[in-house]
Formats: C-alpha cells, structure tokens, sequence
C-alpha cells in the first residue's frame, strides 16, 4: 500500500492500533507498519516514539527496518517513518508517515496523542528536532 493510499484511508480517523491509552502517533506509525509495510511482527514496545530511533536496541525492528540519522540537508524519503525528539513541551517525542519531502521540510499524515479529538491529518513539518527515519528493509 502506498503512503498516499494509506492516508486516504485513514485521514481524518483516530488510530487507536493498540488499543491502550488512546490515539497516539505511535498506534499510527504501529498501522502503518502492519498495513502499508507488512511487518510481521511489531517492533518492541516504546515509552514513547523518540525510543524508534534507538535502532541497536530493537530487534525486531532491525530485522524489518533500515535507521537512518537524520544529517541537515538530507531528505526523509516518501513513505518513511520520520521521528522526532522530545521536546520541553512533549518528552516522549513524535513519530509521523512522509507524504512528501524537500531538504526543509515534510509533509507528514500524523496523529497527536496530546489532542486526540483531531484524528489523523495532514501536516508540513520542518526538520527542527528530527532523529532520523525508519524504512522498510527489503527482501
């Protein structure tokens, strides 16, 4: 499924993948995952979604994801899972799927735990606190 595909499906809807705590931006990255990647199995469990970019920890997502940090000037990849790190105002950071990208900013389809009424919607995004991004190994 295409990130563009898997937008439509879901925009506009709260995600709410595991079921605990509500929708959050993890329960949408953890759909996107099973629906658009086919993921077999979910990466480990995280206190919050900055935990996606501690790569070497996580097993199951090094069997299915490729890391890469983010450096100025590079460019998330359509179809990525960009992460971003806490900040003063969210310690547990965000996770967002790339619609589109340049070297200054994403358009992302994300959810925010914080104001879950909003379900899932468009955003641009700038780079300002971003980790890296997660990719779907292939083969």
């Amino acid at each position: 499924m295409k990130p563009d595909e898997f937008a439509a499906r879901h925009e506009g809807k709260s995600v709410d993948f595991d079921g605990m705590y509500g929708a959050q931006c993890v329960d949408l990255a953890r759909q996107y995952f099973k629906d658009a990647w086919e993921v077999p199995k979910q990466p480990e469990g995280v206190v919050g979604a900055k935990d996606f970019a501690l790569h070497d920890e996580r097993p199951v997502q090094r069997q299915y994801m490729d890391w890469t940090p983010y450096e100025t000037g590079t460019t998330a990849p359509e179809g990525s899972v960009v992460v971003f790190n806490a900040t003063q105002s969210n310690k547990f950071g965000h996770v967002a799927i790339v619609l589109k990208a340049d070297s200054g900013s994403v358009q992302v389809l994300e959810q925010d735990g914080f104001a879950q009424h909003r379900g899932t919607y468009r955003q641009w995004r700038t780079y300002a606190d971003c980790l890296g991004w997660l990719t779907r190994k292939e083969g």
